[in-house]
C-alpha cells in the first residue's frame, strides 16, 4: 500500500492543530506564575496535552492502516510501531512514553490529576511533539 494525497492533506490537517497546541503549550512553558493553581488555565493545558495525544496518535495510526504496518495493541504501542519501522527515533519514544499513562489519568481519574502533574507534564511533553511532526513531514513528504 501507499499514502496516498487523501493520507497526506489528513495528516497535514492534523500536523496544523498539533502544531498550534504545540505553540500554545510553549508558550505557557515560559511563565513563571503559577497559571496551573488556575482551573481555567490548567483544564485548557490538560485539553491541550490530551489533544497532542491524540493528534499524534492519530497520525501514527493512518501511516500504520496505509502501509500496512503490524496492527498496534495500544496507544503507546501505535507510536511504538514508527518506531520499529525507522519513522520515529527510540530515544524521542521513551521520552514521551509517560504521557500515555498521563492520558489515561485525564480520561479515567481526572480528579486525582494534580496542578503541579500538569505543568510538569507541559514542561516535559511540549518539546516532543515538533520533532514529532518534523519527522512525520519528512517521511510522507510534506
Amino acid at each position: 500500500m501507499f499514502i496516498t494525497v487523501a493520507h497526506k492533506e489528513q495528516i497535514q490537517s492534523w500536523l496544523n492543530g498539533l502544531d498550534e497546541r504545540t505553540r500554545w503549550m510553549l508558550a505557557l512553558r515560559q511563565r513563571e506564575d503559577a497559571w496551573e493553581e488556575d482551573l481555567t488555565w490548567r483544564l485548557a493545558a490538560e485539553r491541550a496535552l490530551h489533544t497532542s495525544v491524540e493528534y499524534a496518535t492519530d497520525i501514527a495510526s493512518l501511516i500504520i492502516d496505509a502501509l500496512v504496518m503490524r496492527d498496534p495493541g495500544g496507544y503507546a504501542d501505535i507510536l511504538k510501531v514508527l518506531v520499529e519501522e525507522d519513522v520515529l527515533p527510540a530515544q524521542w519514544f521513551d521520552d514521551i512514553s509517560g504521557i500515555f499513562d498521563l492520558r489515561a489519568r485525564f480520561i479515567r481519574d481526572h480528579a486525582n490529576v494534580k496542578p503541579p502533574e500538569v505543568r510538569q507534564a507541559v514542561s516535559a511533553y511540549a518539546p516532543l511533539f515538533p520533532p514529532f511532526a518534523e519527522h512525520i513531514r519528512r517521511y510522507v513528504q510534506l
